[in-house]
């Protein structure tokens, strides 16, 4: 629920009819709502709620294996039971625990699924970057290409006057920044 606060808060733009009142009462309910499940959670944890399902346990065992809950009990039909029972509440928190195992699994799989896609806009960018590089390049040999033909010529005057023009435009510009 707060992924989904999340997603809204970052894209605006795309949830229009959800105002920011309506947002925030929406994270307040969920984080409320986590609150919640995690004070159930540890509250599943305590010792006393342990024993009271171990207890559960063994009674459900002993109805299963049709034994009468009034007489005594041997003490090879009570460490039966006691493991049967112990076996099954170690299970019940195995499942507990896998499923916890399950949602962060689920939870780096849309983090790897985002992380991918991130990727892909990047490695397009530096492709289009890329791109303008290469056309930059092309139109600096051109340029360079001419400069050198013009480097090579035989006719120094023309070298002269363009120096002596780069000059005076060097000058104008100075002239022109500085007043």
């Amino acid at each position: 629920m707060q992924t989904t606060v999340r997603m809204v808060e970052k894209k605006r733009d795309k949830f229009p009819d959800i105002d920011d009142a309506e947002l925030f009462e929406r994270k307040s309910f969920a984080l409320l709502c986590t609150d919640r499940i995690k004070k159930g959670r540890d509250g599943m944890n305590s010792q006393m709620i342990k024993t009271k399902m171990l207890k559960d346990q063994r009674s459900f065992t002993k109805r299963r294996l049709g034994l009468a809950s009034t007489r005594s009990e041997e003490p090879e039909e009570k460490h039966f039971i006691n493991n049967q029972a112990s076996s099954q509440l170690m299970m019940e928190e195995q499942d507990e625990t896998l499923d916890e195992l399950d949602g962060a699994v689920v939870r780096v799989g849309h983090m790897a699924e985002n992380i991918h896609e991130e990727l892909g806009h990047q490695n397009k960018m530096l492709n289009e970057v890329e791109d303008d590089l290469e056309n930059a390049e092309e139109q600096l040999g051109l340029v360079m290409g001419k400069l050198a033909k013009i480097l090579k010529t035989k006719k120094k005057w023309q070298l002269c006057t363009i120096l002596a023009l780069s000059m005076i435009v060097i000058v104008l510009l100075f002239l022109v920044l500085h007043t």
